[in-house]
């Protein structure tokens, strides 16, 4: 099985590859948000030093959010155009549990954030029943606004995620809790691989064409659109 894996769901898109041989190969994009000139060429490169053509692929696995509303569409069309092109699997995975992936498997309480702007956070949590044992979501990714989300957080947490680059945010964040180090907010794509490997063996299927990004809430554009034209 040779795996490829996008997220672009945040600044910089994070890719992964796998293959059958045991090689791998990971990379990130600039932090520019640039995910429309920068994830192909990056997919490319991983590929070439991996040895492998896009036809060798037998599965594609990309994040679906939340996050940016650009970028969430431009992975899944890369991913969607290289399953189809190689004829293999599309997998699709939630974001915020790709980030948690990155927790030291000491944690057994980790809790996964996004800057959702307008004061609210995207937010996920996940426990293990003792350390080293399997992580698993306890509650799905969903919006929350930062007072209320800080103010359930459990002494002892860790706390990481994209959304810990905003100064909000992190002054938001108790004393009670631990703040993971910047290296842990940034996409795996070594990670991200070994997520979408557990995906693919528990045989869960996905829709190739009906897969779609996981926005949780409309863009202040949708938003405003709305408002003029009457809707709530």
């Amino acid at each position: 099985m040779n795996f490829l894996v996008i997220d672009s769901s945040g600044d910089r898109s994070a890719v992964g590859v796998w293959t059958d041989a045991g090689a791998w190969g990971e990379g990130t994009t600039a932090v520019s948000r640039k995910h429309g000139c920068d994830l192909v060429p990056l997919i490319r490169d991983l590929l070439r030093e991996a040895e492998l053509e896009a036809v060798d692929l037998t599965d594609v696995a990309v994040g679906l959010g939340p996050g940016s509303y650009t970028g969430l569409r431009i992975g899944l069309t890369a991913a969607r155009m290289l399953a189809y092109t190689a004829g293999a699997k599309l997998l699709g995975f939630d974001s915020l549990e790709g980030f948690a992936q990155n927790a030291p498997d000491d944690a057994v309480n980790v809790q996964v954030i996004a800057d959702a702007q307008r004061g609210d956070v995207y937010c996920a949590s996940f426990e293990r029943a003792e350390a080293g044992g399997v992580l698993r979501a306890v509650a799905p990714s969903r919006i929350e606004p930062i007072g209320r989300w800080a103010a359930d957080l459990e002494p002892g947490a860790l706390v990481l995620g994209p959304g810990l680059n905003s100064g909000a945010i992190r002054a938001a964040l108790p004393d009670r809790v631990v703040v993971a180090e910047p290296d842990l907010n940034q996409p795996s794509g070594r990670r991200l691989v070994e997520l979408a490997r557990r995906i693919a063996a528990s045989g869960v299927e996905f829709d190739f064409w009906g897969l779609e990004p996981n926005y949780i809430r409309r863009s202040a554009a949708e938003d405003q659109w709305a408002a003029r034209a009457g809707r709530r």
